[in-house]
Formats: C-alpha cells, sequence, structure tokens
C-alpha cells in the first residue's frame, strides 16, 4: 500500500483545489482577517485617546463602512482637515465681532494659526494619496499644535470648537500611527 501512487486527472486537481481555496477563504473572512464595516471603524478607533468621537466621526462618512484601515485613515485626515475650516470659520466670525482689543488679538493669533495649517493638512492629503504617511502623519500633528497653541490664550469663546478639533487631529495621528 505504501508503494501505491493515486493518478488523479487535471480537472480533478483542479476541483479540489478550488474547494480548497474556498474553505480557507470562508475561514479567513469567518475570524475577521478582513475585517471592514462597523467592525473595522471600532478596533481601530479602540485603538485612539477619543474612541466615542473616533466612531462617531468615522461613521458620519459612509464610504467608512466600506474601508479598510488605509481608507479610514484616509477618512479620518479628511475630517480633520473639514474641522479645521469649520473651527476656522467660527474663530473668524469671533474676530469679525469682538470688541474686546485684547480678545481681538488672541483670536486673530488663532485665525492665523488655523490659516496657515488649511494648506498644510491639504498637502498633507495629498502626500497621503502618494503613500507619504509620514508627511500627512506631520500635517496633522501641525494642526494639533495651532489648537494646543490658541487654547493658551484662554479664549473660553472656542473652547468647545478647539477641544472637538484637538480630539479628532489627536485620534488621526493614532489611526496613522496604525499605517507605520
Amino acid at each position: 500500500m505504501a508503494n501505491q501512487s493515486i493518478n488523479l486527472s487535471p480537472q480533478t486537481l483542479l476541483i479540489m483545489t478550488l474547494i480548497s481555496l474556498l474553505t480557507i477563504n470562508r475561514s479567513f473572512h469567518g475570524t475577521g482577517a478582513q475585517e471592514t464595516g462597523k467592525a473595522l471603524i471600532e478596533s481601530t478607533c479602540k485603538k485612539t485617546q477619543y474612541p466615542e468621537e473616533c466612531i462617531s466621526a468615522l461613521e458620519s462618512d459612509p464610504s467608512s463602512f466600506n474601508a479598510n484601515l488605509t481608507g479610514l485613515t484616509r477618512i479620518a485626515v479628511q475630517k480633520s482637515e473639514s474641522k479645521l475650516i469649520e473651527t476656522l470659520n467660527i474663530v473668524n466670525k469671533f474676530v469679525l465681532n469682538e470688541t474686546d482689543y485684547l480678545t481681538w488679538g488672541f483670536l486673530v493669533f488663532c485665525r492665523d494659526s488655523y490659516n496657515a495649517s488649511v494648506p498644510q493638512i491639504q498637502a498633507g492629503l495629498q502626500a497621503f494619496d502618494k503613500l507619504e504617511f509620514e508627511k500627512s502623519y506631520r500635517s496633522v500633528e501641525a494642526v494639533n499644535k495651532a489648537v494646543v497653541e490658541c487654547d493658551k490664550q484662554g479664549l473660553k469663546m472656542i473652547s468647545q470648537v478647539n477641544s472637538g478639533l484637538f480630539r479628532l487631529t489627536k485620534d488621526a495621528t493614532s489611526i496613522l500611527d496604525l499605517l507605520f
């Protein structure tokens, strides 16, 4: 018996190989090897400093439910850019309406810092698309530093919007770290 060989036709070998591959593929999907959707969003955001806010931000973009980790990361950077522009617009409204000169000066500092950050994060998105994740990381980190510097001005009227931008950019850098 030990010396017997089995002769299988090429078609039989092909069918057996395909069945084996399909079985292996199903077992990988069942264990989360190709995690996507809500499960990937949650597992990714659990690795950030503000997981609930991270989940909320990513789930607000419908394309995140079909994204892999790289796609989710780009969405996080895009959300940071959008939040930066939103914050800049809010701060600019305060600048235009402020009557106290000292407060106005602090607001102008914040506005100018955020204004300078917009092209940086846009360049970071372009770098991301070229798979230059470190450049993208630095651009989001620069926005985060601008928030910290603005916060040092002690402007209570923008503390909530600054906090939201800070948390989002902090989470985006944490997610970018997962790509390294």
